[in-house]
């Protein structure tokens, strides 16, 4: 009797190789389960889900370490190198040429300093009936002493209900006390 070869068979080498490990793979990532008729079906094993957490988060650190290393770097010296200058509408330059960061520091400011109404709208957000009030900045530090007050406030007054519930609990309970020892009761039978 002879030998039989995959090479006869038409398998190479290879091929069988690399199912052998498809084979492996995939009963070492998944899981057999059977439905309520008892068909087998595979699931995605803990194994597996471990596995991929990790690739996940190896792929993450390194990414996150590659835009350290070469992104962050390069943006911010983009962001630091760039000047920024004012055109009309041909194209033509006016005013003087800002770096980023000035520029960036001149929006701020002129942002905290812009006029507002009451309810802290610029002219340009409700231009009907407009009437200046006061900065952005005033206005965002009187709403946030508004909101630290009403805080406090609140906070006060439950303080205060609560203690003044169990003192007026403690009045009432000492009163019908004293009512009850002040009560006299007489059956009279004739």
């Amino acid at each position: 009797m002879s030998a039989i070869s995959f090479e006869a068979l038409g398998i190479s080498k290879e091929d069988l190789t690399e199912k052998l490990i498809d084979r492996l793979v995939e009963d070492f990532t998944t899981e057999p389960t059977w439905d309520e008729d008892g068909t087998e079906t595979r699931r995605g094993s803990t194994m597996a889900a471990k596995i991929t957490t990790q690739i996940k988060d190896h792929i993450d650190a390194t990414v996150r370490r590659l835009g350290e290393e070469h992104v962050l770097p390069r943006v911010t010296e983009l962001i630091e190198g760039l000047v920024l200058q004012t055109t009309n509408s041909w194209g033509e330059k006016t005013g003087k040429p800002v770096t980023f960061i000035e520029y960036l520091t001149q929006r701020a400011d002129a942002y905290m300093r812009e006029e507002v109404n009451y309810e802290g709208k610029t002219k340009a957000d409700d231009s009907y009936n407009w009437r200046k009030h006061t900065t952005r900045v005033a206005y965002m530090i009187d709403k946030h002493l508004q909101f630290s007050i009403n805080t406090a406030m609140t906070k006060a007054l439950a303080d205060a209900n609560a203690s003044i519930s169990a003192g007026l609990a403690e009045a009432v309970k000492h009163s019908l006390a004293e009512a009850t020892a002040k009560l006299k009761v007489e059956v009279k039978t004739r």
